[in-house]
């Protein structure tokens, strides 16, 4: 039965969608050779209906780490702040490191391959609503799209 199991190909599929608000700023650096990547988590839940209260409640955020790659990771470090909505399409990536104590760790990822800044414009008196279209990336370390946005004004975290 061992080698049945083994012997089964599944599909591989890698691809996550989500709509979240950052929870930090962004962090924007480069890498030795001179290409940007951008760093930032956000925060999901769902809305769930109490079956005993008939309520609608939140469930408990996750957090995200979220991290996009050249041109994408620019315009994300210049126009995202804390508590900015985004919907963020990629994949899940494990990055492995080595502490300066020399433990072991690991965290699970999502290397965007899209942003979509889905919040309001604001410029000094007059506010407008952004809408520039997006197109898919082909490549997945070099991510290109993006709607623009800034942050909400009254964002609780």
């Amino acid at each position: 039965m061992t080698q049945q199991t083994n012997s089964l190909r599944l599909p591989e599929q890698n691809s996550v969608i989500m709509v979240g608000r950052l929870t930090r700023d962004p962090e924007l650096r480069r890498t030795g050779t001179g290409k940007a990547v951008c760093s930032f988590d956000i925060a999901i839940s769902r809305r769930f209906k109490d079956q005993a209260t008939g309520e609608w409640k939140d469930a408990d955020p996750t957090f995200v780490p979220i991290v996009v790659w050249g041109d994408m990771a620019e315009r994300c470090g210049e126009r995202l702040k804390k508590g900015a909505p985004v919907h963020v399409e990629g994949r899940l990536q494990t990055n492995k490191w080595e502490s300066t104590d020399g433990t072991k760790k690991s965290r699970l990822e999502v290397i965007a391959s899209r942003v979509q800044f889905l919040s309001i414009v604001r410029h000094e008196s007059q506010t407008q609503a952004a809408a520039i279209g997006a197109k898919p990336v082909d490549d997945d370390s070099q991510p290109n799209t993006s709607f623009s946005g800034d942050e909400d004004e009254d964002i609780p975290f």
